[in-house]
This record gives structure tokens, C-alpha cells and sequence, in this order.
């Protein structure tokens, strides 16, 4: 699944955190955090499980809901994938729809 770093930044961004801020809470460096957002870097496994141990948020999950394309997926399961992205973009709203901290 690509994608990854630019969900990274929307998520970071409906927050209204700085990329300094982001990595200092994520525990990375700002230039690690640069990367992965630029698509440059991906995130380890322990790296997405601080992103959802912080803010709640599966980066893949949240990455093919926002990014996914249910039509490559086999036929069989396209109706379950559609009511997935449809129940992750409701439930997400509250998080990455709500406005920036000033």
C-alpha cells in the first residue's frame, strides 16, 4: 500500500502539530518523520503502533480508505471493503477532520 507518508502528514496536519512536534511525541527524529511524509522512508511496525498508541489511527487502514481503489480488489470482497472504508471514514472524522489547534 503506498501512500503511507502522505496520510502520515494529513494526519499530522488535522491535528495541528508541527513535524517537530509529531516526531518528538512519535519518539523519531524530525528528519526521519520528513522522510517517511516525503515517501522517501516507511514507518517500521513499531513505529505504526506509537501512530495508533498516540492518536488512535491505523496508517494502513487510514491510508486505503483514504487512498484504496475497491475496484482491484476481487469481486467477492468489494461490498465488505466499501462498507469498511465507509465505516473507518466516518469513524476518523473526528480525528482527522477536526480543525487545527491554534
Amino acid at each position: 500500500m503506498a501512500k503511507i507518508g502522505r496520510t502520515a502528514r494529513q494526519l499530522r496536519e488535522s491535528l495541528g502539530l508541527t513535524q517537530r512536534e509529531a516526531a518528538r511525541q512519535l519518539g523519531v527524529s524530525v528528519v526521519h518523520l520528513c522522510n517517511i511524509e516525503n515517501e522517501h522512508a516507511s514507518p517500521s511496525t513499531e513505529l505504526l503502533d506509537r501512530f495508533r498508541d498516540l492518536w488512535g489511527v491505523d496508517l494502513y487502514i487510514l491510508a486505503w480508505c483514504q487512498h484504496g481503489d475497491v475496484e482491484k480488489l476481487p469481486p467477492a470482497i468489494r461490498k465488505s471493503a466499501r462498507a469498511l472504508a465507509e465505516s473507518w471514514k466516518k469513524s476518523l472524522g473526528a480525528v482527522v477532520g477536526r480543525p487545527k489547534r491554534s
